[in-house]
């Protein structure tokens, strides 16, 4: 948006709370571009990787989880998770960043569905998930270091091979007002496993994003300790303002233009959003998104790029 400025300075300096040159908007500026791997961790209809079964119910929301392998305990002991071929998993990926110039954009590697989300995926649903801690927890933790054990090892051989600027993880543990469990529960099964995945990230020197919906904030203070470096969470559910007060310098924040409104929202809604988001990224630590990565009506998808030409430039 200014000449001289690369669209990866700019997101360089809203990260390290440098006072950007404009909000930085990947979907807009090409600041980040994302890239897969050739694990197939979900499908609008079929199996998956990990031998969960999708059909499409809702073309916006895409595939929805119909079948899970593991019906029982005994099915634990006989499963055996996704082992691809090294070419599988790291060809796509090397080709993802073949079309990427890295002089103007970052590169982020997508590692997919998170541990609470594919434990759940793979039980048949949270409620069992939940029960099965209760009832039977070293099969939970079976089944979570499992998890973690193929990330890892995804993780590595892609790392090993090519250089990445963002890791992506992503698990879903909001709802709209509360976390889906009590912190005790996160810390017990949830966050030893993810420190390991963000410390293998940092190892390889590399920003950590983490993705979750709903209301995480009281999870903050030690997702930061654990490394994450940038955190896509909904601004209609956590306090943004709050949490770049608290976090200043530490943390910054992806998205902050709402699923809901670019579904459902006027396109007045969708402008408001989007120049509270160029307000609260002013000093940095901002990244705008839509809060959820779906299928939007193309008007306000427009009407969101519009307001963020007509006013996200910071210094002339």
């Amino acid at each position: 948006m200014l000449p001289g400025i690369s669209p990866k300075d700019n997101i360089l300096s809203a990260i390290e709370w440098r006072e950007p040159w404009w909000l930085p908007c990947p979907m807009f500026d090409g600041s980040v571009k994302i890239v897969e791997h050739g694990l197939i961790e979900h499908r609008s209809e079929g199996v998956d990787d990990w031998g969960v079964a999708w059909t499409l119910k809702d073309p916006f929301s895409d595939g929805f989880p119909t079948s899970h392998p593991l019906k029982t305990l005994k099915d634990l002991d006989k499963y055996s998770p996704p082992q691809l071929p090294r070419g599988k998993i790291i060809e796509p990926v090397l080709e993802g960043i073949r079309r990427v110039n890295r002089k103007t954009s970052l590169i982020a590697l997508d590692q997919g569905w998170g541990i609470f989300e594919r434990a759940w995926l793979l039980v048949g649903g949270m409620p069992k998930l939940f029960l099965w801690s209760k009832l039977h927890p070293d099969a939970v933790n079976r089944l979570m270091d499992m998890v973690v054990e193929v990330k890892l090892e995804i993780l590595e051989i892609i790392l090993e091979e090519a250089n990445f600027d963002i890791v992506m993880y992503g698990d879903d543990w909001g709802m709209e007002d509360r976390l889906l469990f009590s912190p005790e529960w996160w810390r017990r099964f949830l966050k030893p496993r993810h420190e390991k995945l963000y410390k293998a990230v940092k190892r390889y020197g590399a920003l950590c994003y983490l993705h979750s919906d709903g209301c995480i904030e009281a999870l903050i203070p030690e997702l930061v300790e654990m490394g994450v470096d940038i955190l896509n969470v909904q601004r209609e559910c956590n306090d943004w303002a709050r949490i770049l007060r608290d976090f200043q310098g530490n943390l910054t924040l992806w998205g902050g233009v709402s699923a809901r409104t670019l579904d459902r929202g006027t396109l007045d809604q969708v402008s408001a959003e989007v120049n509270e988001c160029i307000n609260l990224g002013r000093r940095g630590g901002v990244i705008m998104a839509p809060g959820h990565s779906l299928k939007y009506k193309g008007e306000n998808i427009e009407a969101m790029k519009k307001a963020w030409i007509e006013k996200a430039l910071y210094h002339n």
